[in-house]
């Protein structure tokens, strides 16, 4: 492990320590009991500026920094530095505040077009066991709420499964409660409102 490079001084407010080895940040400072982080987003191409007041609090995204094929991650950093610096001295600065805005629009936008197929195999399982419930209690003229509680019952188990799955073999954006909320969600969902609309069918 190389030793840190000198603290680069930017302002009379903080003063920066660039990386100068492969980690999560790219520059940071330390002023008081806050601390202050530049790092890239892993999921859209931005540079954040964090906050983090207090070593147990989790980090604030306080400013962001869009970035277009061709720019310069260094100009990007240097930015990020001067919003960073800029954010102390006026937080509710409204173009900070609207980039944040815009970033976490994007950000959201991006994880659900990746998880859209999941919860679309997620819902067509649930829809494909309900209709195997369906039928069995049609068969055997078992027909009402126990055949809704049963194919509701059968989805959120599946659902269950296929969150096992998701959280070994896929490659997902949301984490481990967002992943059981897509296809646990969608495969309920899908069983439950495919054995109630046979349960209608059924009984009109």
């Amino acid at each position: 492990m190389t030793a840190p490079s000198a603290p680069q001084v930017n302002s009379a407010y903080l003063i920066w320590e660039d990386a100068d080895h492969e980690t999560w940040w790219l520059a940071r400072s330390h002023d008081e009991d806050v601390n202050y982080v530049v790092a890239r987003d892993s999921i859209t191409a931005h540079v954040l500026v964090l906050r983090q007041k207090g070593i147990n609090k989790s980090y604030k995204v306080i400013a962001t920094i869009p970035m277009k094929a061709g720019d310069s991650l260094e100009s990007a950093i240097a930015e990020a530095k001067r919003l960073g610096i800029k954010w102390i001295g006026s937080p509710q600065t409204s173009a900070i505040k609207q980039s944040v805005n815009r970033w976490r629009f994007v950000r959201w936008g991006r994880i659900a077009v990746r998880e859209v197929p999941l919860a679309i195999v997620s819902l067509c399982v649930g829809i494909v066991l309900a209709l195997i419930v369906s039928a069995f209690f049609i068969a055997t003229d078992m027909t009402g709420w126990t055949m809704v509680v049963v194919g509701t019952v059968f989805g959120t188990f599946f659902g269950w499964v296929l969150k096992w799955v998701a959280d070994h073999k896929l490659a997902s954006l949301t984490g481990a409660i967002g992943r059981f909320i897509t296809v646990t969600g969608g495969a309920t969902l899908g069983a439950m409102f495919t054995v109630l609309l046979f349960l209608i069918l059924f009984r009109a």
